[in-house]
C-alpha cells in the first residue's frame, strides 16, 4: 500500500496486462450503468502494448465506448512517432474492421500546423462534446515518474489549464507534444497506472515515498483518483 491507501498489485507482466484489461473492463461497466456513454483515455508506449492486444477481446460493449488519448506527439497520424498508431495497429483498427467499435467513437488528436495551438483547443471542445472529463485512464509511468506528457518540475505539470495542454521543450523526445492537464486528469473516474520494467524502480520508489509530490512525481495524480490501481512487474 501507499502513503494513501492505494494498492500496488505486483506480478509478471502477462498476468498484469490481463488484470489491467479486467480492471478497465469493470471501470467501463459501472460507467455504462449510470450513463449511456464512457470516455476512456489511453496512452502510447511500449508498456501499454500487451494490453492493447487483450483489449481486442475484452467484454466491452464499445459501441457505447469514446476514445481518446491522454497525450501525443505533434506529428501527422500516420508517422510512426504518433501514439495513436500505435493503438490504432494495435486493437483500435482491429475493432473498426471487426464492426465492434464504430469509427465515429475514435478520437486521435490531429496536429494541425496552420493554427496557432497546433490544434489544442480543438481537442478540448471535440472532449467536451461527450463530457467534462475522462471517465476511465490508463497511464503508464515514466522512469521520471511522468504521465501523459506532464513531467517532474516542468511547465507542463504546473500548468492549471482545465483540459488539454500544449507541452513545449518536453524532456523526452521529440520536444512538442500535447497533453491532458493534470486537472483534466485528476477528474477521471478510475485510473490503472503501470510501473513495468526495472528502468522505473527508482520512480516506483519515489511515488510511494511519504513525502513526494505531483510536482515531484506526476504519477502521484492516479492516487488522487477514487478508484484507481497500480500495477508493476518489478520487485520492491
Amino acid at each position: 500500500m501507499t502513503e494513501n491507501n492505494m494498492e500496488i498489485i505486483n506480478g509478471t507482466k502477462e498476468e498484469l496486462d490481463g488484470r489491467a484489461v479486467q480492471l478497465l473492463s469493470d471501470a467501463i461497466k459501472k460507467v455504462l450503468q449510470e450513463k449511456d456513454r464512457a470516455i476512456l483515455g489511453i496512452p502510447g508506449g511500449r508498456s501499454v502494448q500487451g494490453i492493447f492486444v487483450l483489449l481486442r477481446e475484452a467484454d466491452i460493449n464499445w459501441a457505447q465506448v469514446h476514445v481518446f488519448m491522454v497525450d501525443e506527439r505533434l506529428v501527422p497520424l500516420d508517422d510512426n512517432e504518433s501514439n495513436f498508431k500505435g493503438a490504432r495497429e494495435s486493437f483500435i483498427g482491429k475493432l473498426i474492421e471487426d464492426g465492434t467499435l464504430p469509427e465515429g467513437n475514435v478520437h486521435p488528436f490531429e496536429y494541425k500546423q496552420e493554427a496557432v495551438d497546433d490544434g489544442v483547443q480543438g481537442y478540448t471542445e471535440l472532449l467536451q462534446q461527450y463530457g467534462n472529463a475522462f471517465d476511465v485512464i490508463l497511464l503508464s509511468a515514466g522512469e521520471d515518474g511522468h504521465v501523459a506528457s506532464l513531467y517532474p518540475k516542468h511547465d507542463s505539470i504546473g500548468s492549471d489549464d482545465a483540459y488539454f495542454i500544449r507541452v513545449y521543450e518536453s524532456p523526452k523526445p521529440p520536444p512538442d507534444r500535447v497533453s491532458a492537464s493534470r486537472d483534466l486528469l485528476l477528474r477521471a473516474l478510475s485510473a490503472v497506472l503501470l510501473f513495468y520494467g526495472d528502468g522505473k524502480k527508482d520512480a516506483l520508489t519515489t511515488f510511494q515515498l511519504p513525502d513526494a509530490t505531483i510536482e515531484s512525481c506526476p504519477a502521484l495524480i492516479a492516487s488522487q483518483i477514487q478508484n484507481s490501481f497500480v500495477l508493476t512487474d518489478i520487485e520492491y
